[in-house]
């Protein structure tokens, strides 16, 4: 898949599966403005192509997925609560991330917290 068709498609589709090479290519096409190390689920990076700006992740089982968003704000704000579900994932929540969940500035649609990671949810917590 080209990135052109990939920008396409992403018109029609909120998130769009791409393979390793289509990744390559997009990588080298696009200007990288965030790249971040999920430690649990690969890279994690906002990317613009041309007027478009795009976020793409990778699951824990290894897809690489794709996602337009309204704007660079936008893009931003998603890795960085993205980011804190790893965060809470790695402290052992039990959280689940609905990877191809529909992103609305609106609503966050990221995943799904156990009931006690709900309530730690304000606590500050750091890696070891």
């Amino acid at each position: 898949m080209s990135t052109d068709d990939l920008i396409a498609d992403l018109h029609h589709s909120p998130v769009v599966a791409i393979d390793r090479d289509t990744l390559r290519e997009l990588i080298d096409a696009a200007d990288v403005l965030r790249e971040d190390d999920t430690h649990l689920a690969g890279w994690i990076r906002v990317l613009a192509v041309g007027d478009s700006i795009l976020v793409q992740e990778e699951t824990p089982k290894g897809e690489v997925l794709v996602r337009r968003m309204p704007s660079r704000e936008s893009a931003e704000r998603f890795v960085d609560l993205r980011m804190q579900s790893y965060d809470r994932m790695w402290d052992g929540c039990g959280c689940k991330v609905d990877y191809y969940a529909e992103w609305s500035d609106d609503v966050c649609n990221l995943g799904t917290n156990s009931p006690s990671a709900r309530r730690r949810r304000g606590a500050s917590r750091s890696r070891p």
